[in-house]
């Protein structure tokens, strides 16, 4: 799991096994990049992981910096994040134990 996308409008990212439960002690990385002069935007529209010991978490990535933008456990209304610059990275890990339906 994990890459570097080059991301068009609507592509997808989903946690391993989505939408059935992912696994235990996991870590997945992800590069988003858009084209220069544009920005990242994430729509979480279904989150589900295990509170307090699984996360997503999402950062903005500029030229010489990276900045922690959200992070994201148990159980998380429909959201919308959005990058300052052309690129976001984004980690999914989750702890030895109770797995969940994940992210999308």
């Amino acid at each position: 799991c994990g890459g570097i996308l080059t991301v068009p409008p609507g592509g997808t990212v989903t946690s391993p096994n989505y939408p059935d439960d992912y696994d235990n002690d996991v870590t997945c990385e992800w590069t988003i990049a858009v084209a220069e002069g544009s920005m990242v935007l994430l729509s979480v529209e279904n989150f589900h992981l295990e509170d307090t010991f699984d996360f997503l978490t999402i950062y903005d990535r500029g030229i010489d910096t990276i900045t922690e933008l959200r992070s994201l456990t148990g159980q998380v209304p429909p959201t919308q994040i959005t990058s300052a610059s052309t690129q976001m990275f984004v980690r999914f890990t989750s702890d030895h134990s109770v797995t969940a339906r994940g992210f999308r």
